[in-house]
């Protein structure tokens, strides 16, 4: 494939940084996804963002790496070293609090990343949380895409 990003970044864990990486991540993605896709990449990346500095490092001083690959599929990896989190415990939780008298406030936002995403991918790993993210790109870009290449070489072949 021919569209391969692959990108890192550093955020230091502060909400000052929230718009700075939702910007990070629109720019490189922006012109490979559909409007829908890209409003769901951008509130799973916030939802995640958000958590990791309000209920992982509750507020105080730490790190969140992110790596961004694009091919077929997005990858995004949100990497920090906060207390242990495994959204898929929180998503279990979710699923039982059905009504909403049940539910307390906030603890939909880990629900939305599974529902606005393809596939959500966690582990701990040397006393880290690595969640990663994965949006398919749709059959439309690829049609979109291949029609663009067709229409440029053959723009170049009229001349």
């Amino acid at each position: 494939m021919e569209d391969k990003i692959k990108e890192k970044k550093t955020f230091s864990s502060d909400m000052k940084n929230l718009y700075p990486m939702l910007i990070w991540v629109k720019e490189r993605v922006i012109k490979y996804f559909n409007q829908k896709d890209l409003e769901n990449i951008e509130l799973s990346c916030e939802e995640i963002f958000i958590n990791i500095i309000k209920h992982g490092y509750l507020y105080k001083k730490g790190s969140i790496h992110i790596d961004l690959t694009l091919n077929a599929v997005l990858e995004i990896t949100f990497t920090d070293k906060a207390k242990k989190f495994n959204p898929f415990d929180q998503k279990e939780k979710i699923y039982k609090k059905l009504s909403k008298k049940e539910r307390e406030v906030g603890g939909l936002g880990i629900f939305l990343v599974f529902e606005c995403m393809d596939e959500v991918i966690y582990k701990r790993e040397s006393s880290c949380n690595i969640l990663t993210i994965i949006k398919k790109r749709s059959l439309n870009y690829w049609f979109f895409s291949i029609a663009v290449k067709v229409a440029s070489v053959s723009n170049i072949s009229n001349r």
